[in-house]
C-alpha cells in the first residue's frame, strides 16, 4: 500500500513541476510601424506595441541608439554598463509557465562603445510583474556559445522572485 501512495505521490508531484516549466514564445517587431506613444522634438522617438499577453512593448530611439521598457510601469535603467550605444532587435522571447502570462522577457541587443560601431551582442533579460512594473534581470554576453541557454536559466531562476528596485542586476 505504501508503495502505491508514493507511487501516487511521485506522479502527482511530477505532473505539478511539469505544469511549471517554463516556456518560450515569440514575437517580432517592426517598431517604427507601432503607434508613436508620444511627440519629441529632441530627435528621440517612442513607439508603443502590443506585445504577448497585452503586455506593452516600448521602443524609444534616438540618434545614435535604442531601447526597449515593458509593461505599463517600466523603471528606468541602462540595458548593460559593458557598452555605450545600444541598438534593440526585433525579436523578443517571452518567458513563463505554459500556459500563464509571460513572467520574463529576453531581448538581444547590438552594443559598442562607439556610434556606428556596435560590434558586441548582449541578451537582456526583463522581469515582468504582474503589477505592471518591469526592470532588467541582468543580461550575457550574446557571444557566448551557450547565450541563449544562460539567458533562459536566468529568466527562469530569477523572474518569480525578484523584486524590481529592490535585487541587484547580474551580468556574466
Amino acid at each position: 500500500m505504501r508503495t502505491i501512495t508514493f507511487g501516487l505521490c511521485l506522479a502527482l508531484f511530477g505532473t505539478a513541476a511539469a505544469a511549471e516549466r517554463w516556456t518560450s514564445s515569440y514575437t517580432s517587431h517592426d517598431y517604427g510601424k507601432c503607434r508613436k506613444a508620444r511627440p519629441d522634438d529632441q530627435g528621440v522617438s517612442v513607439h508603443r506595441c502590443a506585445g504577448k499577453a497585452g503586455i506593452p512593448v516600448i521602443w524609444t530611439a534616438g540618434d545614435d541608439s535604442s531601447s526597449v521598457d515593458f509593461s505599463t510601469r517600466p523603471i528606468a535603467e541602462t540595458v548593460s554598463d559593458k557598452a555605450g550605444f545600444f541598438e534593440a532587435g526585433r525579436t523578443i522571447e517571452w518567458r513563463g509557465p505554459r500556459g500563464s502570462r509571460p513572467q520574463a522577457a529576453i531581448l538581444r541587443y547590438a552594443t559598442g562603445r562607439n556610434v556606428g560601431r556596435l560590434d558586441g551582442s548582449r541578451l537582456v533579460v526583463y522581469r515582468l510583474s504582474p503589477d505592471g512594473v518591469s526592470c532588467v534581470i541582468g543580461s550575457v554576453d550574446g557571444r557566448s556559445s551557450d547565450a541563449n541557454e544562460q539567458a533562459r536559466r536566468l529568466a527562469d531562476e530569477k523572474a518569480t522572485g525578484f523584486r524590481c528596485g529592490q535585487d541587484s542586476r547580474s551580468e556574466r
